[in-house]
């Protein structure tokens, strides 16, 4: 932020702003056009989420997407097949050379969850864990994205997937979610 920025802009009223989360705001406009060190900043942003996007979208990276991202995805074009997973839940899943991105809805009672991580495992492999998964407690489920390449040379293979709520006594287990996957046969 430059010296000559007194009303530097906030990266939460930047994010709304670029989110559009609230009405447009007049002076946050005003005061982009000004100011060249905060505008460079939104550009930043901007910038940053374009390419995590780019990147959710070939699939080259596990990610946890938001049911609008996912929505944008659908209408851009993309190819998605999902798998929705109750608590408890199994499935059998592949990924064809037709699909672009894979989402596994992990079905969830998010009320009052204010911090979640997701552990992924698989037999004989080491558990990943993601940390402070953003958490929407009226969605409802967590949609998961792995990563593509992964998936498309994966053979037989059963993957679990855990939510769990962390709390100031523990964890708490919102649910398991069992995916038995098999190559495609095209």
């Amino acid at each position: 932020m430059s010296a000559a920025c007194e009303q530097a802009i906030g990266l939460r009223a930047m994010l709304d702003y670029w989110l559009e989360d609230d009405a447009p705001d007049d002076a946050i406009e005003e005061h982009l056009l000004a100011c060249d060190s905060c505008a460079g900043r939104v550009r930043a942003l901007i910038d940053l989420g374009d390419g995590v996007r780019r990147l959710a979208s070939q699939g080259a990276v596990d990610a946890i997407l938001t049911p609008s991202f996912l929505e944008q995805a659908v209408q851009e074009g993309l190819r998605v097949r999902e798998y929705r997973v109750a608590p408890g839940g199994r499935v059998d899943c592949t990924v064809t050379p037709d699909d672009d991105l894979l989402v596994s809805r992990l079905s969830a009672d998010l009320t009052n969850v204010s911090r979640l991580d997701l552990v992924a495992s698989q037999e004989g492999q080491p558990e990943h864990r993601i940390q402070d998964v953003p958490v929407s407690p009226g969605a409802g489920e967590v949609i998961v994205a792995p990563a593509m390449p992964m998936l498309r040379v994966l053979g037989f293979r059963r993957i679990r997937f855990r939510l769990l709520a962390q709390e100031a006594d523990g964890e708490r287990l919102l649910g398991e979610y069992t995916f038995d996957h098999s190559p495609s046969d095209r």
